[in-house]
């Protein structure tokens, strides 16, 4: 959109984005009449407006609070025809001149057909008022518009086109409104539906989950939480849980630690995390029964002390992997180790083993290898520095 004050300037403002992209330069392109004689010898371009119409898309605009906060009407959008005339005769009377300076306007503008506002002045450019931009398009023409456009004027033929610009807006005469009232009289009272923020799980492990072992939950947003739903199992949250049916809240990295129930069912079932601003999505576990499995450690692997697993079946562990929780980037990552001890209830690997293997103070996972192509469920292992 390209807003004037005055319409004349819409030709102006063709008038200059014409002799800015003519080359070699044509100093004498205006806005105003055609030239009465013409077969005069000096070479020029002459923009004359002969109609506009409004832009039917435009009717129905809303008003708009303009920069001063004041409620403005919409502008008046238009497309104005111009009429480009082109002279430059030669001695013998032939407007090769003309010709072609109508030509190099025509490619002037549909090599660059959107005018930016406003023109700034500079060189044989006179500056333009306005603001926004609009577009110069060639209108097809047939004979008998031709002869509409040329009998009214009266005047002998010379080298035309017609160019539409648009849209062109004029400010409308009525006067804006006082700007509306930023808050209603009275203050604004907001009531209803509130934002609220449900507790999330993105995690468990051990996946599958052995009947009465432990499973670490990484939760977010769990700080109200009040009930842990493990399939048709239910759990209260208390700080500090004093009952069977109790266990203890997040800590402070959102963890939740609870053990299945020894007679749970073998299959799938799904994790809830209820508070009072309603439930998180369901996450899926599976939960195995009468196979080798591990507990989720509940507390860091402490400096220079060795790691314990415990669990249930154990006894046939042959072999420990370690490796980082945040994915393996070289097989060098994985550590591997025999245990030095393995009882049904617990498998444990000395200290001196782990820190010749390399185990580094970062979050690792742990699985037993129970036998060809046999393992456990990976836990996770924090690694205290």
């Amino acid at each position: 959109m390209a807003r004037f004050v005055n319409l004349h300037d819409a030709g102006r403002a063709l008038a200059a984005h014409l002799k800015a992209g003519i080359a070699p330069l044509l100093a004498d392109i205006a806005a105003g009449p055609p030239i009465e004689n013409a077969a005069a010898q000096g070479e020029a371009i002459r923009v004359s407006l002969l109609w506009v119409t409004p832009q039917p898309t435009h009717r129905n605009d809303e008003w708009f609070i303009g920069d001063d906060g004041q409620r403005r009407p919409p502008p008046l959008s238009l497309s104005a025809f111009f009429v480009i005339t082109a002279y430059g005769t030669s001695p013998a009377g032939e407007p090769v001149q003309a010709i072609n300076r109508l030509g190099q306007a025509l490619q002037a503008i549909e090599t660059d057909p959107v005018i930016e506002l406003p023109i700034p002045a500079s060189a044989d450019i006179d500056p333009v008022q306005g603001e926004g931009r609009m577009t110069a398009t060639l209108v097809p023409v047939a004979a008998d518009l031709m002869e509409k456009i040329f009998t009214p004027l009266q005047m002998r033929h010379r080298p035309w086109a017609l160019v539409e610009l648009g849209p062109v807006q004029l400010e409308r005469l009525t006067l804006p409104l006082p700007a509306p009232d930023i808050v209603a009289p009275g203050g604004v009272r907001l009531a209803g539906p509130r934002p609220i923020t449900r507790p999330a799980i993105i995690g468990a492990l051990p996946d599958p989950l052995g009947a009465g072992r432990r499973l670490r939950i990484e939760t977010a947003e769990a700080a109200n939480a009040t009930e842990l739903r493990l399939g048709p199992h239910s759990f209260a949250l208390a700080d500090p849980p004093l009952g069977p049916g109790q266990i203890a809240r997040p800590d402070t990295l959102g963890r939740i630690f609870v053990t299945c129930p020894p007679g749970a069912d073998p299959g799938a079932l799904d994790i809830v995390l209820v508070s009072p601003e309603g439930g998180s999505e369901r996450h899926p576990l599976s939960v195995t029964a009468g196979r080798p499995a591990l507990d989720a450690p509940a507390a860091p692997l402490a400096p220079g002390a060795d790691l314990v697993l415990t669990g249930s079946d154990l006894a046939g562990a042959a072999q420990v992997f370690l490796w980082p929780a945040r994915g393996i980037l070289s097989p060098l990552e994985v550590i591997e180790l025999a245990p030095t001890s393995a009882t049904p209830a617990q498998v444990v690997v000395a200290r001196a083993a782990l820190d010749a293997a390399g185990l580094r103070a970062i979050p690792m996972l742990a699985a037993l290898r129970m036998g060809p192509n046999r393992f456990t469920p990976a836990v996770p292992i924090e690694v205290a520095p």
